[in-house]
C-alpha cells in the first residue's frame, strides 16, 4: 500500500514525528513538501528551511519511502503521480475540501485523518528557540554561532 502525506515541514517537531510515524503503520510513506512559493502564498511568510532543505530532512527519515517537492500550481499533480492508496491527513487539514479534489480527479484513495493533535507546532518551537537565544545572549552565554569552526 502507498500511503501520501502532504505538508510544510518546517522545523521539524515531534507532532511531525507521530504524523509520519502514524502515517507509515498503513504502507509505504511518500511525502510531498510545499513549495515555498506555495507556503509564503497560504501563510503569509517564507519558511524557515527552504524546500530542498525540508525535502532533504524529511527524505532520511527512517519510515519515509520517498519525498517530493510539491507543483507549484497543481496541490494534487503529485498525489496523481503517486496514485497512493490513502492519502493521509494531519489533524489541521481540511478532508472535506481533499475528498472533493480527489473526486474531481478519479483518484481512488482513502483518506485517513489523524485526530489527535500533539501539542506542537512550527511556530511555538521557533518562539521557544528565541526565547532561549534571548536568554542566552542576555546571561552572557552566548558564543560563536558556528562551534565547528574553532
Amino acid at each position: 500500500m502507498r500511503v501520501a502525506v502532504a505538508g510544510t515541514f518546517d522545523i521539524i517537531h515531534p507532532g511531525h514525528i507521530y504524523l509520519l510515524k502514524e502515517a507509515s503503520k498503513y504502507g509505504e510513506l511518500h511525502v510531498i513538501i510545499a513549495r515555498d512559493k506555495n507556503v509564503e502564498k497560504i501563510k503569509g511568510k517564507k519558511p524557515i528551511f527552504n524546500e530542498n532543505e525540508r525535502k532533504l530532512i524529511i527524505e532520511n527519515m527512517k519510515f519515509v519511502k520517498k519525498a517530493y517537492l510539491g507543483d507549484l500550481n497543481d496541490f494534487f499533480k503529485v498525489i496523481k503521480f503517486i496514485d497512493p492508496d490513502i492519502i493521509f491527513l494531519g489533524p489541521d487539514q481540511d478532508k472535506e475540501w481533499v475528498e472533493t479534489e480527489i473526486r474531481k480527479r478519479d483518484l481512488n484513495a482513502k483518506i485517513i485523518q489523524l485526530n489527535l493533535r500533539e501539542n506542537y507546532s512550527s511556530s511555538g518551537t521557533l518562539e521557544i528557540l528565541r526565547r532561549l537565544y534571548k536568554k542566552i545572549n542576555k546571561e552572557g552565554k552566548g558564543g560563536d554561532r558556528n562551534p565547528s569552526s574553532k
